[in-house]
């Protein structure tokens, strides 16, 4: 039965479908308006983002507010601080705050509660002048009344506590743009009357301030004397959008996102707006005319329009002047330009404007305006596309029909696996583009990415092509030219000598009591079972639930790997939630086996669907005994992993457990001695098991790696377009793994598949909890000589060797250093183990769950169970914080140098490529940190060394005595 905020929810899209302000809406008929411009989902083929995520796009810039996801931790953790926008001053929009639902929560109804204790956590704790709360497809579907908690909430405690109903499952990201503005309307604009409103107020709805390119625009409204009122969202503050509604006139930017706000305003209050652009000289210009020509019509002295004509003229002349020097360079390149919206015709226009030929545009998010002002621009349909597969795009790019591609992040790897030059026009981009400079700096960047001379060396031809008869020259064998690239690659490690850590006293667990993650540590189990999924030849990981749990995965995978990364959805939608999601599932595996022919295809649940109770793995032998001649060839497994549970080294290991069972044959086979598995924990980098995997066989073992992400996601350019996984462990050798000799596990978390394996077929296993430091790589060659019968090869000796040397010089740099780790539990055992062998000591430890036994060995005092917040709150006075690519916030607060590890690392390359493991990786973390702490140290100062200063200053607050090292 269908829930009043459902019902409620429901009436307010179709308010937004209807929606006058919009031309294509108006030219349809009341039963096509009832059913929205967006397209029905698609099963199996990527739909991008979902209402949550719209809805949070548009609000999340408002700079002062408090944003709090109530919801499981898949839907803030896999998308938080994802955006490029910018702040002149608070930075509480980039605090991350959800509820974090467990499955208790959801199965006990506590939800509510929960929600309504952590808006007093965040009244308390950051004292927001409001908080905004958006639901997700989970509460949603339990039916927790949001509207009701927010309302109590805002009249107990005494602030605005909005709600955002925008659940993932109702539609799609732009509809969820929507919504976020028919919140703001009823929630927010209008509850504050300001008394400074002026004859030169304006808003500027749908500019978001990425990379703060509203900063390049403003200085030229300030010198008209012209006041911005509200940005909504970019840079905004609660205050201002309350107090929006005394504006005189209103620019949209982004028509798309905000065409129901600006027309409402102008319905209740009067504000009449135009829809412009700040991207080019021409349109610069033509924004200043019409925002000062609205403001005359509604009051303000018309002298306003001569002092508008000379700045521009200004303008324009430095502008043309400094884009002289790029139009020689850049006259008849070719532009293809693959984004939506305002910016599919504006910078058509800007780029048109110097003499850049534009060979396409997609107008998948443009409204019939923008269409209409593009075909008058190009004059040829040819030039415009709705959307682009990335199989086309990656053709007409390698063929050479343009010189650039101009898009967002989606379409990156695309132009760079077809080496062409790419720049990003999107939401993450790095570059301010807005007005008379940022036109300037668009051009400047396009000359820089085209005439990069990488070009010329990636696209010229490797030697052994030119010169084939080199390779007939070479006279190793494959399994020769293997070992000595194994005596190669092994040159060096780092070593410590640390193993069980006797008399160690027990370790306190501190469980987790607060109500708000407050930037969460944990990624959701989910994305590690699809992890483990891409480590498979052919594979295609499907996430069972709605799109956004999907979108919000691949971006963080994309952004760790910078690859293209093969992941698909069910795309459950409102119907299927609530009736059941079978038939969503049959057709996503019939669709991706009729598309892609996966060798395999993972099933990962989500929260939405083990909230439901869904029967998945019944469903599925369903679909299998159904279906049985369509999916000849492929293999359907199903991980259970619910957001509300676990992380990501759980949600891999289900994931392998998943298709040792699925795929395994069972019973005792004829064993191959020299056949070795090895079972890998999720904290292995790309690097490392292609490490590993070069040791075991400089031992002349072969071993079966799974999963094998080396092979994967290491980062290669192929000769084609490929669509599944193009690497990793072969279906085959899955099912023959029974017929190895040994398996070697590592990590806790990956016992579970071991015993399974054993189980099955009888294969013993030895588990390494780590393969970090001199003693556990001492172990691991013990073992490869026992079962190959063979000596430590010459090379593997001499990296032990430097490693010890290595030892020998970065002893000095770690010795009582105080070091603060968050990381998932295998992982916090390795580095805590590794930098205690080093001589430093664990200050902080925090992980994410304390099922894992291995939290118990972990050689630090007490293990909080908890989030970045709490490592910030623990680590202060630490020398060096160890997480991933999120803790950088909380070390710029604290003034602590920051080495990333683990996942997701975005903003650093190279970090599936970094070795951690074994003599030559334990040597490598050895320099890297030893390198940090050099280029991080203090030098000594007389008051750093007064004694009575010293006396006088807490110890908590003292610099460490070796930090000049």
């Amino acid at each position: 039965m269908e829930t009043d905020a459902m019902s409620l929810l429901r009436a307010k899209i179709q308010d937004v479908f209807n929606e006058p302000g919009c031309e294509k809406n108006r030219g349809k008929d009341a039963k096509a308006r009832k059913e929205g411009c967006s397209k029905p989902l698609t099963p199996g083929a990527a739909a991008g983002g979902c209402a949550f995520d719209g809805a949070k796009i548009v609000l999340q810039p408002i700079t002062d507010v408090a944003h709090l996801i109530h919801a499981p931790l898949a839907c803030e953790g896999n998308s938080w601080d994802n955006r490029g926008a910018a702040s002149s001053g608070p930075a509480l929009w980039r605090t991350s705050f959800t509820t974090d639902l467990t499955e208790l929560d959801v199965v006990m109804g506590q939800g509510e509660r929960k929600l309504f204790k952590a808006i007093l956590e965040i009244k308390e704790a950051y004292g927001p002048p409001a908080i905004f709360v958006y639901p997700t497809c989970v509460t949603a579907l339990i039916g927790d009344d949001i509207e009701a908690v927010c309302k109590r909430a805002a009249e107990k405690y005494g602030l605005a506590v909005v709600p955002v109903n925008a659940p993932g499952f109702v539609g799609s990201k732009n509809l969820g743009n929507k919504l976020a503005g028919e919140a703001l309307l009823e929630h927010v604009i209008g509850t504050i009357e300001p008394d400074d409103a002026g004859p030169y107020d304006i808003n500027i709805l749908g500019e978001f301030n990425l990379s703060g390119e509203f900063w390049l625009v403003k200085p030229l409204l300030d010198r008209l004397g012209i006041r911005v009122r509200a940005s909504i969202p970019g840079d905004a503050r609660y205050f201002d959008i309350a107090c929006a509604h005394r504006a005189r006139a209103a620019m949209v930017v982004c028509s798309t996102a905000l065409i129901n706000l600006a027309r409402k305003m102008e319905q209740r209050w009067g504000i009449p707006f135009f829809e412009g652009s700040f991207y080019g000289i021409s349109a610069t210009s033509e924004a200043l005319r019409q925002m000062s020509q609205l403001l005359v019509k509604k009051g303000a002295d018309p002298e306003i329009l001569g002092r508008t004509e000379v700045l521009i003229a200004e303008e324009e002349a430095i502008a043309w002047k400094r884009l002289a020097a790029y139009q020689p360079r850049l006259a008849g390149k070719r532009v293809l330009l693959n984004t939506g919206g305002v910016k599919s015709w504006s910078v058509v226009h800007a780029l048109m404007e110097i003499g850049i030929e534009i060979v396409g545009t997609s107008v998948k998010k443009s409204t019939v305006e923008d269409k209409a002002r593009i075909k008058q621009m190009l004059n040829d349909d040819n030039h415009i596309f709705e959307q682009m597969a990335p199989r086309e795009l990656y053709a007409m790019l390698s063929e050479r029909k343009a010189d650039i591609l101009l898009s967002g992040g989606r379409t990156q790897f695309v132009a760079l696996k077809a080496k062409t030059p790419w720049l990003d026009i999107n939401q993450e981009r790095q570059h301010p583009y807005a007005g008379y400079d940022g036109m300037v700096e668009l051009v400047r960047q396009i000359d820089i990415a085209i005439h990069n001379p990488i070009w010329a060396q990636v696209r010229e031809p490797a030697p052994w092509d030119c010169q084939p008869t080199v390779r007939e020259e070479r006279p190793l064998t494959r399994s020769e030219t293997l070992t000595l690239h194994a005596v190669q690659e092994f040159a060096g490690t780092t070593a410590n000598d640390f193993g069980e850590c006797r008399g160690k006293p027990i370790v306190r667990i501190l469980p987790q009591t607060k109500a708000a993650a407050v930037n969460p540590l944990k990624s959701s189990q989910p994305l590690g079972a699809a992890l483990a999924f891409l480590g498979v030849y052919g594979a295609m990981p499907l996430f069972h639930g709605s799109q956004g749990c999907t979108s919000f995965a691949l971006v963080l995978l994309v952004r760790h790997f910078k690859e293209a990364i093969q992941l698909q959805t069910t795309a459950m939608d409102e119907v299927a939630t609530i009736l059941g999601g079978p038939d969503h599932l049959e057709e996503a595996i019939l669709n991706l086996k009729a598309r892609i022919k996966p060798t395999l295809i993972g099933v990962c649940t989500t929260a939405l669907v083990e909230t439901r109770g869904d029967d998945c793995a019944g469903d599925i032998a369903n679909i299998r005994l159904k279906r049985t001649k369509e999916l000849a060839g492929t293999e359907v497994v199903l991980a259970n992993t619910p957001d509300f549970d676990g992380a990501i080294e759980e949600g891999w290991a289900k994931a392998v457990t998943a298709m040792i069972e699925g795929i395994t044959r069972s019973g005792e086979q004829a064993r191959q001695s020299k056949k070795i598995v090895i079972l890998p924990g999720w904290n292995l980098t790309v690097a490392d098991i292609e490490h590993l995997r070069e040791m075991v066989e400089s031992f002349g073992l072969k071993p079966v790696i799974l999963p094998d992400v080396s092979g994967s996601l290491d980062g290669t350019v192929p000769d084609r377009w490929v669509t599944t996984t193009y690497g990793g462990t072969s279906v085959k050798d899955i099912r023959e793994l029974g017929t190895a000799e040994r398996c070697i596990v590592i990590g806790e978390h990956m016992r579970r598949p071991a015993e399974v394996l054993q189980g099955m077929t009888g294969v013993s296993y030895v588990l390494f909890r780590s393969l970090t430091g001199l003693r556990d790589a001492d172990r691991f060659v013990s073992l490869l000589s026992t079962v190959s019968g063979a000596a430590a090869p010459s090379g593997v000796r001499r990296q032990r060797s430097q490693l010890q040397d290595a030892l020998l010089d970065g002893h000095f740099h770690f010795g009582g250093k105080k070091i603060a780790i968050a990381a998932e539990p295998d992982q916090l055992y390795q580095l805590a183990s590794f930098f205690i062998g080093m001589g430093s000591e664990i200050a902080a430890a925090v992980t994410t769950a304390a099922k894992s036994k291995i939290v118990e060995e972990v050689p630090a005092q007490s293990v909080q169970i908890g989030d970045l917040g709490d490592l910030e709150a623990l680590g202060a006075g630490a020398d060096l914080l160890v997480t991933h690519s999120h803790g950088r916030q909380s070390a710029q607060r604290l003034g602590i140098p920051l080495m990333r590890v683990g996942f997701p690392i975005f903003d650093r390359l190279g970090a599936q490529h970094k070795l951690t493991i074994l003599y030559q990786g334990t040597r490598d973390l050895i320099f890297e940190v030893a390198n940090i702490f050099q280029a991080n140290g203090r030098a000594p100062t007389p008051e750093a060394l007064d004694p009575l200063r010293k006396r006088e200053t807490p110890d908590e607050l003292r610099p460490s005595p070796l930090a000049r090292h």
